[in-house]
C-alpha cells in the first residue's frame, strides 16, 4: 500500500469537529508585556513612589520655596509683618464688586469717546465730555493723592517685592487720616486696572448708589488697619522647622532626665550622711559603755553617791 493511501484512511476514520465549539473551548491567553521589569518573586509590577523631592523643580519656583521658608524662620520686624494681616475674603469680595464699577477705560473706550466728541464738534453741538469717575493707580499718584488728602480709600498689595516700595505708605495714611486695607494680589488689583500686576490703587470719590457700600467698606477698615495697634508691634516669623522643634524637645527630655538623676544623687548622699552620722553616734555610745564598764560603776550611779554625800555633811 502506498503511503498517499494510508493518509487518506488515517483522515477518514478522525472524528469530524462540530462547528462553532472549537473556539469556546480554548483559554484566552494573557498578554505578557516584554519591556515589564519584575521586581519581585511573585512578579509584581513597581510600586508607586512619591517623586516629589526626586523632581527638578525651575529656579523661579525653587526660589518662591527658599524665600517662603526663609520667611518664616527669620524673625520678621512688625512693617514688614502688618502685610500678612490681610482683608477677610467677603469684605474682599465687596470690596472687588465695587472696583469694578470704577476699573479706568481700556484704550478702545477712550477712542470711541474721544471721537464722539469730535463728530459733535465738527456738527457744531458743544457736548462735554466729562472723564469718568475711576479707580487711580500707580504708586506715584497714590502718593501724591494721599498727601493731598484726596483719596478716600488705599488699598495696597501684600504681596509686592521688593516690599521697600509699599512698606512706608500705611504710615502715611494714618498719618493723613486716610483709611486704608491690605490685601491678597498685587495681581488681582492688576486685572481692575488692565495691568499685569499693581502695587496700590486708591478711590477719590463714589457714586450716589454705591455710597452705603463704600461706608461699610470703611467701617470694616478702618477698625482693622488704621485703629489696630496689635499689627505695628507684633514681630513675625520664628518658627521652627519640624527637625528643630523634635531637636529641642529630645535636649529638654534630656536635661529634664539629668536633673532627675542630679536629684536622686543627692536625695542618695543625703541618706549616706544619715546613715554615717547614726553609726557615729552609735559607735559613740558602744565607746562609753565600754569605758563605764571598766571603771566599774556607770557615771549615773557615782553622781547619786556624790548627792547622798552632800546630803549627810549637811545633818
Amino acid at each position: 500500500m502506498s503511503s498517499k493511501s494510508k493518509q487518506a484512511r488515517q483522515k477518514k476514520n478522525q472524528p469530524k469537529k462540530q462547528k462553532g465549539k472549537g473556539r469556546k473551548g480554548k483559554k484566552k491567553q494573557k498578554k505578557v508585556d516584554k519591556f515589564a521589569k519584575v521586581y519581585s518573586k511573585q512578579k509584581k509590577s513597581v510600586p508607586v513612589r512619591d517623586l516629589y523631592q526626586v523632581m527638578r523643580w525651575p529656579k523661579y519656583i525653587k526660589i518662591q520655596r527658599q524665600r517662603k521658608v526663609l520667611m518664616k524662620r527669620l524673625r520678621v520686624p512688625p512693617a514688614i509683618n502688618q502685610f500678612t494681616n490681610t482683608l477677610e475674603r467677603n469684605t474682599a469680595y465687596q470690596l472687588f464688586t465695587l472696583l469694578a464699577k470704577y476699573s479706568p477705560e481700556t484704550k478702545k473706550q477712550k477712542k470711541t469717546r474721544l471721537q464722539k466728541v469730535a463728530e459733535s464738534k465738527v456738527i457744531g453741538d458743544n457736548v462735554k465730555s466729562k472723564k469718568p469717575l475711576t479707580v487711580k493707580y500707580g504708586i506715584n499718584h497714590v502718593t501724591s493723592l494721599v498727601e493731598r488728602k484726596k483719596a478716600k480709600l488705599v488699598i495696597i498689595a501684600h504681596d509686592v517685592d521688593p516690599i521697600e516700595l509699599v512698606v512706608w505708605l500705611p504710615a502715611l495714611c494714618r498719618k493723613m487720616g486716610i483709611p486704608y486695607c491690605i490685601v491678597k494680589g498685587k495681581a488681582r488689583l492688576g486685572k481692575v486696572v488692565h495691568k499685569k500686576t499693581a502695587t496700590a490703587l486708591a478711590l477719590t470719590d463714589v457714586k450716589q448708589q454705591d455710597k452705603n457700600a463704600f461706608a461699610k467698606i470703611i467701617d470694616i477698615c478702618m477698625p482693622k488697619f488704621n485703629d489696630n495697634v496689635e499689627t505695628r508691634t507684633k514681630w513675625g516669623g520664628g518658627v521652627l522647622s519640624s527637625k528643630a522643634r523634635k531637636a529641642i524637645e529630645k535636649n529638654l527630655e534630656s536635661s529634664q532626665l539629668s536633673k532627675k538623676l542630679m536629684q536622686e544623687q543627692k536625695i542618695r548622699e543625703r541618706i549616706i550622711k544619715e546613715k554615717l552620722e547614726q553609726q557615729r553616734l552609735e559607735e559613740e555610745a558602744q565607746k562609753k559603755k565600754e569605758e563605764e564598764a571598766k571603771n566599774g560603776k556607770p557615771e549615773a550611779d557615782k553622781t547619786e553617791d556624790k548627792k547622798d554625800n552632800k546630803k549627810t555633811s549637811k545633818k
